[in-house]
């Protein structure tokens, strides 16, 4: 399953504006979506707290890093284009004359978006909890919910807080059945969801944050929704000569979509970034629609090639549970402007 893909996807799907390992893979900027609790207790619980100051070590933060307790019912913040990378971090949850209660002190790892859950210890419990998971797929308004086999669905790959992806047969969550995670700490967490078919193929998804309770397990109804994939390529020119990578002296490419209607970018502001020799790139998780396809790449000597602009603009459409391969890629011309 492509991790790359589905975060991204996410980061449109969830509402939030806004994730480094020693590899031989291309690396990418993300946001970082730390959320904080207290021993399970969550900040409308802690009176005494009125915000969380944060810390990375060589960052400069806006507001100085220093955050409330909850904002707009979430617990935590959404930190902005980090670079690829591993970041330490310090968290201190502090009283209303500004005084440190509760400190914290981590690391994370930005390759593409991140989820950084943060629990202060409040030394009043070290109980774990867990939570019960189940999942719905998309109906008609006034119909019954599908089965796995109506809708399609094999298998589900699920995960929490970026950790690894178990799959689970598709019915051992579904019609009155439900799956445990592993053991949580308390506090907020993140599950994801994707249905899959017979054919390796990505057909829902579903992300959504839960808080869990020391000693009380969550109960959790994941609804998910439709996806489809799009396949895009590239060929670089300079003038009306084809150039290969080497020779336009570029190493990365970067894609991103914007809804045609909405003018949301799929990816935020950065895109997601291909090495160049991968065209065509293959995206699995899209919600259905229509999207204007923006491509850019830089080459050595301060060369820049972008894609058409404006009427020229490429433009695609997604469709629920079609997925095109390379052979059926979009391809984009990326012209030299400098």
């Amino acid at each position: 399953m492509n991790a790359r893909t589905l975060a991204a996807f996410l980061c449109l799907s969830s509402g939030l504006t806004g994730c480094i390992v020693e590899s031989n893979h291309p690396r990418y900027a993300g946001d970082v979506r730390m959320s904080w609790s207290f021993d399970g207790a969550t900040c409308s619980q802690m009176r005494d707290i009125q915000g969380v100051d944060i810390y990375i070590d060589g960052e400069i933060l806006e507001n100085d890093g220093q955050y409330p307790c909850s904002a707009n019912g979430f617990d935590g913040i959404v930190l902005h284009d980090f670079a690829p990378g591993t970041y330490s971090f310090s968290a201190e949850a502090v009283d209303y004359d500004g005084v440190a209660v509760y400190s914290y002190r981590g690391n994370f790892t930005v390759d593409g978006n991140v989820a950084v859950p943060i629990n202060f210890n409040t030394g009043r419990t070290g109980a774990t909890s867990y939570a019960y998971v189940n999942w719905l797929f998309p109906t008609e308004a006034g119909s019954y919910y599908p089965s796995c086999g109506q809708a399609g669905v094999a298998s589900v790959d699920a995960r929490v807080d970026d950790g690894e992806w178990v799959r689970f047969a598709c019915n051992q969550g579904s019609q009155g059945n439900s799956v445990e995670t592993p053991e949580l700490a308390p506090g907020q967490h993140y599950l994801e969801i994707v249905g899959v078919d017979a054919y390796e193929r990505p057909l829902y998804y579903y992300g959504g944050g839960f808080t869990s309770q020391a000693g009380i397990p969550a109960s959790i109804t994941a609804n998910t929704w439709v996806i489809g994939g799009a396949a895009v390529g590239w060929q670089l020119y300079e003038g009306s000569a084809r150039l290969s990578c080497g020779q336009a002296g570029v190493q990365e490419v970067g894609i991103n979509f914007q809804d045609v209607h909405t003018k949301e970018w799929v990816y935020g502001e950065a895109g997601q970034w291909f090495l160049c020799n991968e065209s065509p790139a293959i995206f699995e998780f899209l919600r259905p629609g229509e999207y204007f396809v923006s491509l850019q790449a830089n080459g050595t000597g301060g060369r820049r090639y972008i894609s058409p602009r404006g009427a020229d603009m490429l433009s695609l459409r997604v469709y629920a549970h079609d997925f095109p391969n390379a052979s059926q890629a979009a391809i984009a011309p990326l012209d030299r402007v400098q």
